[in-house]
């Protein structure tokens, strides 16, 4: 960290209702001193506090946390310079020395002097948006599986199992369970509530995915994922809502470990051999998580371009080894296509007019005429032209 003579780091300890500062002046061959610390300060008058205790050149650092986007785009809209640090490794090195906000402000300060603790890529408004759709459609599917399991968990309590192909969210599913058997009137009640209960929270996720298709079709750019190989709305639309600017990405491999797909290794002292950590523990597990189901489809797939390179990992690996690889390629591909660059994995063809058909249902009628196509066909014809102009 390059600080300039004179200037402040401004260390913030943020809460929904208060928050701590403190002020930490000096540098080069000065230690840095705490100028002040403020405690108890009311997060709602954030602004005017800041326009009576901040100086132009002064460098507020925060922890990411629920609203620290939200916090730094109010001092950005101030003129004031805000950082955001990453949470990992801020908060455990903070929580090692103290665990009040006084002390928590001027170690924050500290540990971003110390340049321990990465700063974070703050998303602009529209991608924050975005997020937010991506993060409610997430919780609208854990919450129709939930639905489904209460549904599965009552009936399986007085020994009633629905046969195969019985459509839980359908009106049918929920008169098939109730003449099953011959339910109380009190148990018939709390059987159709569950069912109300889950016809809404699958409404819900319809809708949303709704949004996702829409997004992505009023954005060329991200919509020319659709021409890669497993990837449809839900998978573009995490990457449009986590990526964000792809030039932040200055190689393929950075996007790679953003979504934590690289391998990890253990090695120290004489093993030079080391012990493989495989995925997980860092980067987007939301994303990654989406991406290896990409590359499960894409080995099940004969037609697609890595379903050949992936079976020929799978007569070597265990099979979700050779996921992992098949979404890390598909991973660069995704990096190569929004930088402009060619990629052999696109599909053309009859598959991609089958994606971009059942895009189109998804948007549905009312949909596709907000956005100025008389049906589907109008829809799919327009999409392909705009992924030819962009190749």
């Amino acid at each position: 960290m390059n600080q300039s003579k004179g200037q402040r780091i401004i260390g913030l300890d943020m809460h929904p209702d208060v928050f701590a500062a403190a002020a930490l002046s000096g540098g080069g061959a000065t230690p840095h001193r705490v100028e002040w610390v403020q405690d108890r300060q009311e997060t709602a008058g954030l602004e005017a506090w800041a326009k009576r205790h901040l100086r132009a050149d002064d460098v507020v650092v925060l922890e990411a946390s629920g609203n620290s986007f939200e916090i730094a785009a109010r001092l950005h809209a101030g003129g004031h310079t805000a950082l955001v640090l990453e949470s990992a490794q801020a908060g455990k090195i903070r929580d090692n020395f103290c665990n009040d906000d006084r002390h928590s402000a001027v170690k924050l300060a500290r540990i971003y002097l110390s340049g321990l603790a990465k700063v974070v890529w703050q998303p602009d408004a529209k991608t924050r948006e975005y997020r937010e759709v991506f993060f409610a459609h997430r919780n609208a599917v854990k919450d129709a599986t939930r639905g489904r399991n209460r549904i599965h968990s009552f009936l399986n309590e007085h020994c009633v199992r629905l046969k195969r192909g019985v459509r839980l969210t359908e009106p049918s599913g929920a008169a098939t369970a109730l003449a099953a058997k011959a339910w109380t009137p009190l148990q018939a009640e709390l059987l159709a509530q569950k069912f109300t209960q889950l016809r809404e929270v699958e409404a819900r996720r319809k809708q949303l995915e709704k949004i996702m298709a829409r997004e992505l079709a009023t954005n060329a750019r991200w919509a020319s994922l659709w021409r890669l190989m497993g990837i449809r709305h839900r998978v573009a639309f995490a990457l449009m809502a986590m990526v964000g600017d792809i030039h932040r990405f200055p190689t393929a491999k950075k996007l790679v470990g953003y979504f934590g797909l690289a391998p990890r290794k253990d090695q120290s002292g004489k093993d030079a051999k080391g012990r493989d950590l495989g995925l997980g523990g860092f980067g987007r597990g939301d994303v990654r998580g989406l991406l290896l189901q990409s590359a499960h489809n894409a080995l099940t797939q004969r037609d697609s371009p890595l379903h050949k390179w992936g079976w020929k990992l799978l007569l070597k690996k265990h099979r979700n080894e050779a996921a992992a690889a098949v979404a890390r390629k598909l991973t660069v591909s995704v990096w190569h296509l929004l930088m402009g660059h060619f990629t052999p994995l696109l599909e053309a063809g009859e598959h991609l007019r089958t994606k971009l058909l059942k895009l189109a249902t998804v948007i549905g009628k009312t949909g596709l005429k907000e956005l100025g196509f008389a049906d589907r066909d109008a829809f799919v014809s327009a999409q392909i032209k705009s992924l030819q102009l962009l190749t």
